[in-house]
């Protein structure tokens, strides 16, 4: 007997998931879209169905299993049939050293009696999201015929990318990753900078069909499979109300089969500005007398997925479009800012012809996507040295870097000096979910970690797992910023030359490091010290 609809909306709502003055509204919507109510319920709240299922838990007083959680005792699940695992889906477990069974529904009395008897162990019911615990016998057990799931019966490609791009969606997922393995396709999804095992991996059939149907939606060549590929593609939820998501398609060869990555542009950040971004005070004040410049370069830096474009985007939105002519040239356009001329790289135009293109459209302000090669880098220096403001990205290791980096591409010091207004690098980290987190007193090791004056009394948070963080902890990611602005001193110091530790060390109050920003993070609570030290490297602390 599966769990009703009804129970999981109302643990639901008394895990403050759900807003049961919503619900009216959502059976409408429901009926006229033609699709569950909990479908229409997680799709407002914007989390999977699992969420609910770990509400429910909580509100039965049961322990939830995670994806992760779910591997079997090998010797105790032999000793259940196929037969029986088939009608009803359960999985011995060991837990802190507690045997736990489990379950998909937590009303079903039969399955530990079954498995009390089968095993000869008393297991503990537990509960765990039905899919990602079908996932885990079918791993563990070798597929056959518990490789059939309600949710995959009967779709074709079309509706299992559909199903998977829903799936992204709720979990607010960055990027899906389709990896052919031996005998499946595995597949998995970035969320919050990590990436997380979807419950059902697909058939190699399936795999191949839903490859397929990714490679026409983003206009591929579907006969070519030795070799990489890139495109694009709009995608529309299926029987969902919620606006195209932009995606952006690459593919490549591997020894099973054709690997695909979808990156979802824009995932949760259309529309942020600065303040939201976490941007702090030290850095936020400049920067937007930075960007309100009228003439010279700011520079973005940071690896791929920092978020580098979100924070352009949000300097876009902070400039007065109206007043000013803004032009940008970007591989790929990832959102759409109201009254600003976008131009999307091609093979016929590449950002250092679309920058000399706008030279003669009388701009104000220029954003270059990214900064690849000397032509478009010089192009950018001379844009910013006549009169027109450039905002750039760069990859780079921090904001020091920025200029050795330029100096690599062939720019020449004398124009990073005269043009270089500033450099900005950033990370992106995991927020502590504040609706879980747990207050805790440091010891000695963290507070000598955390250096500084430190209050004797410190109160630090660490993560726990709730319903609203899928029992991760976390919940979104928030930026770690470090700065380094170029006055005339600086400027000059940088022109001759000058080596990255004797320009940190000129800087001083002028430059803010990341390690700063993150400490600052970790005593306001936002993130945990393990973060930031995962992102921030020991030698620039």
């Amino acid at each position: 007997m599966a769990v009703t609809e009804a129970s999981l909306i109302e643990a639901g709502i008394a895990a403050g998931l759900v807003d049961p003055e919503t619900l009216p509204t959502l059976r409408l919507q429901a009926r006229r879209e033609r699709i569950r109510l909990l479908e229409a319920v997680t799709r407002a709240g914007r989390f999977p169905e699992a969420a609910l299922y770990q509400a429910l838990a909580r509100q039965r007083g049961m322990i939830f299993l995670l994806p992760k959680d779910l591997v079997a005792v090998p010797e105790l699940l032999e000793k259940l049939p196929d037969n029986v695992l088939q009608r009803r889906p359960m999985l011995p477990v060991r837990r802190d050293g507690e045997l736990l069974l489990a379950l998909g529904d937590p009303d079903d009395r039969l399955s530990p009696e079954i498995a009390e008897r089968a095993t000869g162990e008393r297991l503990r019911p537990a509960l765990a999201a039905p899919e990602a615990l079908r996932a885990a016998l079918r791993r563990q057990r070798g597929g056959g015929p518990l490789l059939a799931t309600p949710e995959a019966s009967g779709q074709d490609a079309t509706g299992l990318l559909d199903t998977l791009m829903k799936d992204a969606y709720l979990r607010r997922a960055t990027d899906l990753h389709f990896e052919p393995e031996q005998y499946a396709v595995r597949v998995r999804e970035r969320v919050d900078g990590h990436l997380l095992e979807y419950p059902r991996p697909l058939t190699l059939q399936e795999g191949e069909a839903v490859v397929t149907r990714i490679k026409v939606l983003a206009n591929l060549d579907i006969g070519e499979q030795r070799l990489p590929q890139d495109g694009s593609m709009s995608y529309r939820l299926s029987q969902w109300d919620t606006p195209p998501m932009d995606v952006r398609v690459a593919t490549a060869p591997t020894r099973w089969g054709e690997r695909v990555t979808m990156r979802l542009l824009g995932a949760g950040t259309t529309g942020l500005n600065l303040e939201r971004l976490g941007m702090p005070p030290p850095i936020l004040g400049p920067f937007r007398e930075a960007i309100n410049r009228p003439y010279g370069i700011i520079l973005v830096t940071g690896p791929t997925g920092s978020g580098k474009s979100t924070t352009l985007y949000a300097a876009l939105r902070e400039l007065d479009a109206d007043d000013l002519n803004i032009l940008t040239v970007e591989d790929p356009i990832e959102q759409v800012v109201a009254g600003i001329s976008q131009v999307q790289v091609s093979t016929k135009v590449d950002f250092a012809l679309a920058l000399r293109s706008f030279l003669r459209h009388d701009p104000d302000v220029i954003l270059v996507g990214e900064v690849r090669d000397l032509e478009t880098a010089e192009t950018a220096m001379k844009a910013a040295m006549t009169g027109h403001l450039v905002l750039a990205t760069l990859h780079t290791n921090d904001a020091v870097g920025a200029v050795t980096r330029l100096a690599d591409i062939g720019v020449p010091y004398y124009l990073i000096g005269a043009t270089l207004i500033g450099v900005m690098a950033q990370r992106l980290v995991r927020r502590l979910c504040q609706q879980c987190r747990e207050p805790y007193t440091p010891d000695a090791d963290e507070r000598r970690r955390l250096g500084g004056t430190l209050p004797e009394e410190l109160t630090l948070y660490r993560p726990v797992g709730c319903p609203a963080c899928l029992g991760t902890g976390f919940a979104g990611r928030v930026g770690l910023y470090e700065a380094l602005w170029v006055d005339r001193p600086l400027g000059e110091l940088i022109a001759t030359g000058a080596r990255e530790d004797l320009i940190r060390q000129t800087a001083t109050d002028r430059y803010y490091t990341l390690w700063q920003d993150g400490c600052s993070k970790v005593l306001e609570g936002a993130v945990t010290l393990a973060e930031v030290e995962r992102l921030v490297p020991p030698d620039a602390r």
